[in-house]
């Protein structure tokens, strides 16, 4: 929602500057200082949804108390903030210092941020080699490059950790991290929890979560991670201990089932699909030929490109994420 203060706005709004007044209750000292104001353009918002869904544009941001409404959680709001570039300050002390707020969001280079709603993406299949890891990277880094929302990858390996091969061996494990001994590693903007074997002996010695037993807290970390992030992306193998807590059926989840050409893959990819919940989508990596492309029910297909594999190429993760926010593409905040 935007408003003006009478006739006290310029006509020409591409000079203006854009403030975002967040409050379910904004101070009448707040309004009346802008007011006083006469090249700016005030959007209002009184839910975290609406600052976020505001945010795009937006050069200051004034914060009081909000509604805590829809896909955004608090967490998710000030995450976003955080990454966004934009000043954010409370509506106390930009009364006290509007002249200085105001020049700092002159000298603002906020990036452009989209509203998405939140979306939890299991990346699944029994075979190893068939890409997983590498497309959950691209497409992570890819949604909080072109987005500035939080993302979080998690790790399910029952052998040695993928992200600790491909990023870092010193990237804080999912144990020391839920025992809040560690932060999780940034990436490319993106959360990372790495968890390999050796983490879930520790957490499930009896190779199962029980469900009276949660020593670590790890469903109050799972649960945390969602609630902070945007975008959840899970990197599983399903006999993981932990398989069966993410992959409950709960809104703004899709399951994606990846293989590659080889029939054992392939095999135990059409398996899955007829075991993971909707919504689920084939999806056919590494493939070289075009004999390769003529499976059947593949909703994306992906070539086989090591410097795409090694680069994380967003080629490998638009198809994805046309899938889970349909018209991806088409959005130009989206395609920069």
């Amino acid at each position: 929602m935007k408003f003006s203060f009478g006739n006290s706005f310029k006509l020409d709004r591409s000079s203006s500057l854009v403030v975002l007044l967040g409050a379910h209750q904004p101070e009448k000292a707040v309004l009346e200082t802008l007011s006083q104001n006469s090249d700016l353009i005030v959007r209002e918002a009184f839910t975290t949804q609406g600052v976020l869904q505001n945010l795009s544009g937006a050069q200051l941001v004034i914060l009081g108390d909000l509604i805590s409404l829809g896909d955004v959680s608090s967490e998710v709001l000030q995450s976003t903030l955080d990454k966004s570039g934009i000043p954010v300050v409370s509506q106390e002390e930009f009364v006290k210092e509007p002249a200085e707020w105001l020049g700092r969001a002159r000298l603002t280079s906020a990036k452009q941020v989209a509203f998405l709603p939140a979306r939890q993406i299991n990346m699944v299949n029994w075979s190893g080699g068939v890409g997983k890891t590498t497309l959950a990277m691209a497409i992570c880094k890819r949604f909080v490059k072109n987005t500035g929302l939080p993302a979080a990858l998690l790790e399910l390996s029952m052998g040695g950790s993928a992200l600790h091969a491909r990023i870092s061996p010193d990237l804080p494990e999912f144990f020391s991290i839920a025992t809040h001994k560690s932060e999780p590693a940034l990436w490319n903007g993106v959360s990372l929890f790495p968890m390999d074997g050796r983490t879930i002996a520790v957490l499930c010695p009896q190779g199962v979560l029980r469900e009276n037993e949660d020593p670590q807290g790890v469903r109050d970390l799972l649960a945390d991670i969602q609630r902070k992030h945007t975008l959840f992306v899970v990197d599983c193998f399903p006999g993981h201990p932990l398989f069966a807590e993410v992959s409950k059926n709960k809104p703004g989840q899709v399951n994606l089932v990846v293989t590659s050409p080889r029939d054992d893959a392939l095999m135990q990819a059409r398996r899955l699909m007829s075991e993971v919940s909707e919504p689920s989508h084939l999806v056919l990596n590494m493939t070289k030929s075009l004999a390769d492309r003529t499976e059947t029910g593949v909703s994306v297909v992906l070539p086989y490109n090591e410097t795409w594999a090694q680069s994380s190429d967003p080629r490998l993760a638009d198809p994805i994420l046309e899938l889970i926010y349909k018209g991806w593409k088409g959005k130009k905040k989206l395609s920069r």
